[in-house]
């Protein structure tokens, strides 16, 4: 049964997937916005999570082989389904659901891919026991292409067919954490993410999507204004059918059409270096590094003219970037920014340190005094253990915003985004 269309002084929340808590922390920050329940099957993302919120249930379970009738019902669901599958991650290809290597793989990747694509399924079979009056699944923008080699999305249409079901409407939305600044700072960190925002038909109203998620950019022929998201021409996405990350598949611009061919950045954006410490400065580059690394390191010496710094420890094309812009993304699979930094003409007298997890942790817009917890025993699980806390988390920033707009739908309350009182 569904919550009767009512004005609510305050939202309560279930978190699906909740890892170490990066969308609580986001949630929590609007007001009214409660959290009540969380649940995660790995034990150092529920320990962090209870650290850092200890008024929530947290629940260490596999909600893919949970009852929804033995959770708490809630108004709002925020569902961050497992997204290793669904990215291209590591350079590798992904299949899309089917069993590429065969059904008797001795390799099991197959079957841990499906299964990870099964948490997706949590989220329509929650909705139809508990009725949430709003949910925001939270995902890699290539989950879009859910479904066999054949049929690319097809499973996505369907699971989306299935929440229209049970009474939902829907806007999918993709977006960058450097670029989420609405109701407080933006990440330090480029995050690109596809966000499914459901909402019920019983409230009657639709979010305000314009008001909350759409950046300020500064156009030179109007100044400072409320960008629109103009979607590019490529294979895989049109203004019609729109797609993908920020400057390879969409970009910001002014909303009048007469500058519509220039390109934006938000006028918020936060750079590396805010979260950085300079108070560790590293040790002195000398002849360190391998010839891949030293590349790098050299190249970024002279392009930045002795300016601290990134160099972009990945594979790709990821090179080196200024630290007056944010970092690249960061991912759970382990460290890939080296600071560069000191005065010197020389690159061999400059001073260089990989970020550690704490920073990335600050670049992704959680509080320093959020806690990180690690349960394994050996200290390289437990690097792997924190680095998957922050690789895998929510950007707040993220969560902020969004649930900011889910709180102003369900209340009936407005709110007044920071970024356009400002």
């Amino acid at each position: 049964m569904a919550f009767a269309m009512t004005w609510y002084d305050e939202v309560t929340w279930s978190d699906h997937f909740s890892g170490g808590g990066g969308a609580a922390d986001g949630v929590k920050k609007v007001p009214g916005n409660v959290i009540v329940t969380a649940g995660n099957h790995a034990q150092h993302a529920v320990a962090t999570y209870r650290a850092n919120h200890p008024t929530v249930d947290v629940r260490c379970a596999d909600l893919s082989q949970t009852v929804p009738s033995d959770w708490p019902r809630t108004h709002a669901l925020w569902s961050s389904p497992e997204c290793t599958w669904q990215t291209p991650a590591q350079g590798k290809a992904r299949g899309h659901g089917e069993f590429v290597d065969g059904l008797f793989s001795t390799t099991g990747q197959d079957e841990t891919a499906i299964r990870s694509r099964a948490t997706m399924h949590c989220v329509p079979r929650f909705a139809e026991h508990h009725q949430y009056l709003a949910i925001v699944v939270e995902n890699v923008p290539e989950a879009r292409w859910w479904g066999p080699k054949h049929n690319r999305g097809a499973a996505f249409d369907v699971w989306l067919a299935q929440m229209r079901v049970w009474g939902y409407k829907h806007r999918i939305l993709y977006l960058n954490s450097a670029h989420l600044a609405a109701y407080g700072p933006a990440a330090a960190t480029s995050r690109d993410r596809m966000y499914v925002v459901f909402w019920h038909e019983v409230l009657g109203r639709d979010p305000d999507f314009d008001k909350w998620m759409r950046p300020l950019v500064r156009c030179e022929r109007h100044g400072v204004v409320q960008a629109m998201q103009a979607f590019k021409w490529t294979d895989t996405c049109s203004p019609h059918k729109p797609w993908g990350k920020h400057g390879a598949q969409y970009v910001w611009r002014c909303p009048d059409h007469r500058c519509a061919t220039v390109p934006l950045l938000p006028v918020e954006l936060l750079p590396g270096s805010s979260a950085i410490d300079h108070t560790v400065p590293g040790r002195l580059i000398g002849d360190r590094f391998q010839p891949n690394t030293r590349r790098k390191v050299e190249d970024g010496h002279r392009v930045y003219g002795g300016a601290p710094f990134i160099a972009e420890l990945r594979g790709g094309g990821s090179t080196h970037r200024a630290l007056t812009e944010p970092l690249s993304t960061i991912t759970a699979g382990g460290n890939h920014h080296l600071w560069v930094h000191g005065d010197a003409e020389d690159i061999r007298d400059r001073y260089a340190r990989m970020l550690s997890v704490e920073e990335r942790k600050v670049a992704m817009a959680f509080p320093k005094e959020y806690q990180l917890i690690a349960t394994a025993e050996d200290w390289r699980e437990q690097q792997k253990q924190l680095a998957s806390l922050v690789g895998m988390a929510v950007t707040p920033n993220a969560s902020r915003d969004l649930g900011a707009m889910v709180a102003e739908l369900i209340t009936g309350r407005d709110l007044e985004p920071y970024s356009l009182a400002a």
